[in-house]
């Protein structure tokens, strides 16, 4: 992750002083990411990650701690952060807060081979499956990932654009594609990650060991995540959507959870909400590259298909 903080010595002996971690010997950035400060730092116990939330309130990490604690006792394989001498998960440093976590060691992979790819598929299941009606603790402080969110979060972004007219034009597109939306009751909800990109994943040999970054985890419909590996995999690094590896992504998951008919018919919605969620996030910034007008192309291609179809062709075919 991106390094906003920089940390000195006696900042680390003033944070561990609060942990029995041994004594701090020396410590170094994680470059990649940009939201939140993580470092890795190495004492005469060990190494551990310093993750220094830079823009979280309290209530937002305490559902991350807890979920990870809780996923923990499930045996998956995250992170699990320590507690400090008062048994608390998470400190305040600086007016901000922060968590340790233990440091899981292993490689990460920018191209997994194919066992490498069945077992992220498998493990994101593995996920859904402990968390599948499991509703945490300050989970109303965490994004959506829904069609509110999506909402909410573009009508902050847009107010960048100098120009009402442009402001009104993207916000009246929004709406009228969200509107055609569509998430029964019938779908279940759970916690998903709701970033599980190869950055975060880490590997020893062909085995997963290590989930990270549960800093966009949130509680929603589970086919979100489903939805998101898809996406990741079968049309963001492709020309084109390509419904061989939709299909096999989701035989694969389905060889570990199963998906109700609502589920699978309506993936094709969570997949709308996906692009949206982007879109919602880089509506200004991702004019400049071309992004915004890439994802409507998206979301025209999955409203010329349509819904049926779209099921027809992911699980009817092939």
């Amino acid at each position: 992750m991106a390094v906003h903080t920089k940390f000195t010595k006696e900042d680390f002996n003033k944070i561990i002083s609060n942990y029995d971690l041994g004594t701090f010997n020396n410590s170094k950035d994680f470059i990649n990411g940009t939201v939140q400060t993580n470092i890795l730092f190495e004492t005469t116990k060990g190494k551990f990650v310093l993750r220094y939330y830079e823009f979280r309130s309290e209530e937002y990490v305490l559902f991350e701690v807890n979920i990870l604690k809780y996923f923990n006792k499930k045996n998956y394989p995250c992170a699990m952060p320590i507690e400090n001498k008062h048994r608390k998960l998470i400190g305040n440093y600086k007016s901000k807060p922060y968590a340790i976590f233990e440091y899981i060691e292993g490689e990460h992979i920018k191209k997994p081979n194919p066992e490498q790819y069945d077992e992220l598929v498998k493990h994101l299941a593995k996920l859904h499956n402990i968390s599948k009606g499991y509703k945490p603790k300050y989970w109303e402080f965490r994004e959506g990932h829904d069609k509110k969110y999506c909402w909410e979060a573009s009508q902050i972004e847009v107010k960048k654009f100098k120009s009402k007219t442009k402001e009104k034009e993207k916000l009246e597109w929004l709406k009228k594609e969200l509107d055609k939306l569509e998430f029964p009751n019938s779908i279940p909800k759970g916690v998903c990650h709701c970033d599980f990109d190869i950055s975060n994943l880490k590997f020893k040999g062909n085995q997963l060991i290590g989930v990270l970054d549960f800093d966009d985890a949130c509680y929603t419909y589970l086919i979100y995540d489903v939805a998101a590996l898809i996406y990741y995999w079968a049309w963001l690094r492709e020309k084109e959507f390509d419904f061989t590896k939709a299909r096999y992504l989701l035989e694969e998951y389905m060889k570990h959870r199963s998906l109700n008919n609502s589920e699978k018919k309506h993936i094709y919605d969570a997949l709308k909400t996906v692009v949206f969620t982007y879109m919602a996030w880089l509506f200004y910034d991702g004019e400049k590259n071309n992004f915004i007008n890439k994802s409507k192309d998206r979301i025209n291609w999955l409203n010329d298909i349509g819904r049926d179809e779209f099921y027809r062709k992911l699980f009817l075919q092939g």
